[in-house]
C-alpha cells in the first residue's frame, strides 16, 4: 500500500501560509505571486490525493492548508473587483479560484483517507492490544511478588513507556479526526452509513487508547519499584521473561 510521505511544513510553505494569512487579514498586493504559491501547494496536495493512506504528518498538513486556503479563497472573492483592477497584466483566472482548488484537493485527500479508515478492519491489530493487556497483568503480578526491575529491564521499560505514550497520543488524535470527519459527512444526505462507521472507529480508537494507557500505567508502577528495596522475603529482581515481554511490546507499539 502506498503511504503518503510525511508532510511537515517546509520553510517555503510557512512563508506561503503567512502570505495567505496576510491576504486574509490585511489584503495583499502581490496576487500574482500568491497564485504561484497556491499552484505549488496544489501540486503537493495532488500527491496526497494519489496516496492510498495519509501519515499523521500528511493529515496535519492537509488540514492546515485546507483551512487557510479556504479562507483565502473567500477573502479573494470578496475583494475580486479590487484584485482585478490592480492586476497588471490582467489575470487569466477568477480571483480565489486557485485557492479553492487547493482547499478542494486537500479536502478530497482527507475524505478519501476517512473512507479508508471507516472500512479498516482494525485500527490497532487485536493481537497487539491483547499482548499489551497480557504484559500489563504480568507486570502487576511481578509487583505483587515483590520483584523489582533489573538494570536491563529498566532500560527497556523506559523506552516502552515513551513509545506507549506516543501511541496514546496518536489514538487520541485519530479519534478526534474520525469524529470531525463524521460531523462533516453528517451534513451530506446519504452518508449515514459512513458517519456511523466513523463514529464506531472513533470508539475503537478510544478503546485502544484505554488499553495502552493501562499498559503504560503498569510500566510506570514497575519502573517506580526500581527505586525501592524489595521487602524481606520478596522475590527480588525480575527475570529475563519481563525484559523479553517489554522488547516485544516495544516492537509492537512502534509498528502501530
Amino acid at each position: 500500500m502506498a503511504i503518503a510521505a510525511a508532510h511537515c511544513l517546509t520553510e517555503d510553505e510557512e512563508e506561503m501560509i503567512a502570505a495567505l494569512r496576510e491576504l486574509v487579514e490585511d489584503g495583499a498586493d502581490d496576487v500574482r505571486g500568491l497564485g504561484e504559491d497556491l499552484r505549488a501547494l496544489r501540486s503537493r496536495a495532488a500527491a496526497l490525493e494519489d496516496a492510498e493512506a495519509l501519515t499523521p504528518e500528511s493529515w496535519d498538513w492537509a488540514e492546515n492548508i485546507e483551512r487557510v486556503a479556504r479562507r483565502a479563497a473567500e477573502t479573494m472573492a470578496e475583494q475580486a473587483d479590487d484584485i482585478v483592477q490592480r492586476a497588471l497584466p490582467p489575470l487569466s483566472r477568477r480571483p480565489g479560484e486557485e485557492a479553492e482548488e487547493v482547499a478542494a484537493a486537500t479536502r478530497r485527500a482527507r475524505e478519501r483517507d476517512l473512507r479508508r479508515l471507516a472500512a479498516a478492519e482494525h485500527l490497532v491489530h487485536p493481537d497487539t492490544a491483547g499482548f499489551l493487556g497480557h504484559v500489563a497483568r504480568e507486570t502487576d503480578a511481578a509487583l505483587v511478588r515483590g520483584e523489582v526491575l533489573a538494570p536491563d529491564e529498566l532500560a527497556v521499560a523506559a523506552l516502552v513507556e515513551d513509545e506507549a505514550v506516543r501511541l496514546e497520543e496518536r489514538m487520541a488524535t485519530l479519534a478526534g479526526r474520525l469524529r470531525r470527519g463524521a460531523a462533516e459527512f453528517a451534513a451530506r444526505p446519504g452518508e449515514e452509513a459512513l458517519v456511523a462507521a466513523l463514529h464506531g472507529q472513533a470508539a475503537n480508537a478510544d478503546a485502544a487508547r484505554a488499553t495502552v494507557e493501562a499498559f503504560t500505567a503498569s510500566v510506570r508502577r514497575y519502573r517506580a519499584s526500581a527505586g525501592s528495596a524489595p521487602p524481606a522475603g520478596a522475590a527480588g529482581t525480575g527475570h529475563a521473561g519481563n525484559a523479553l515481554n517489554y522488547l516485544i511490546a516495544l516492537t509492537s507499539l512502534a509498528i502501530c
